[in-house]
């Protein structure tokens, strides 16, 4: 009985363990000592991609979270933007420089809804902005690039944000100049915001450990019968 408990607490450990492997934060782009406000700082009401090369990613991840950053550029606003982004991530095919100009193109089979909502809060120069994922996406560099595609509607009441850019050869973007409907749309080789990724998996409940027990009882009993 005591080789089974230890067992039990054996095997609880390592699926904690598997769990928080690997988990971290993977930033992608080097500050350019600049910044943007497309999609997430300021008055933008349109459609937003950004590709990142899949070379950024040494494995598999599960994604959890998205970070941006607001260290080079200051106009002193007082409160994130209010209003309603929709964040998709998904597999393409394309990368930071053949990115397309038609955004449906660029939008790989496995697109997921990761985040939908509003983003408002108090806003101080420095802060973060960090989005927590309502569904995680696993993402494997094998398969190609990744792409987040945005759709903003939001207004700046409180000033602009500048989120730290990035001039790297590792991400690009697409991005209409006025609105959907006005303005046009433009493609950015090797330029994007810095992103930090929050990786890792979900700790498991405790129920997850209690289903081993079973299993770990059925072994014993087969055990003593094979031995009897």
């Amino acid at each position: 009985m005591r080789a089974l408990k230890s067992t039990f607490l054996v095997a609880c450990l390592l699926l904690l363990t598997a769990a928080s492997a690997g988990a971290g934060t993977i930033v992608i782009g080097t500050p350019n000592g600049a910044g943007n406000c497309f999609p997430f700082g300021c008055a933008y009401q349109a459609e937003y991609q950004q590709v990142y090369n899949a070379n950024q990613f040494s494995g598999t991840v599960t994604i959890t979270g998205l970070k941006f950053y607001n260290n080079f550029y200051n106009e002193d606003a007082t409160a994130m933007n209010t209003g309603e982004w929709n964040i998709s991530l998904s597999t393409t095919g394309y990368d930071a420089s053949t990115l397309t100009s038609t955004p449906a193109n660029n939008i790989g089979a496995d697109n997921t809804l990761v985040f939908a909502g509003n983003l408002a809060q108090p806003w101080a120069f420095g802060d973060t902005l960090e989005i927590t994922l309502s569904t995680p996406f696993t993402y494997n560099p094998a398969n190609g690039s990744l792409l987040m595609d945005v759709i903003a509607n939001a207004s700046d009441p409180n000033g602009r944000i500048f989120f730290d850019a990035t001039s790297d050869a590792v991400t690009g973007r697409l991005f209409y100049y006025s609105g959907v409907t006005a303005g046009g749309v433009g493609v950015t080789s090797s330029y994007g915001l810095v992103t930090g990724f929050e990786t890792g998996s979900a700790i498991p409940e405790p129920a997850s450990c209690l289903l081993i027990a079973p299993a770990l009882l059925g072994l014993a009993v087969l055990r003593r019968k094979f031995r009897g």
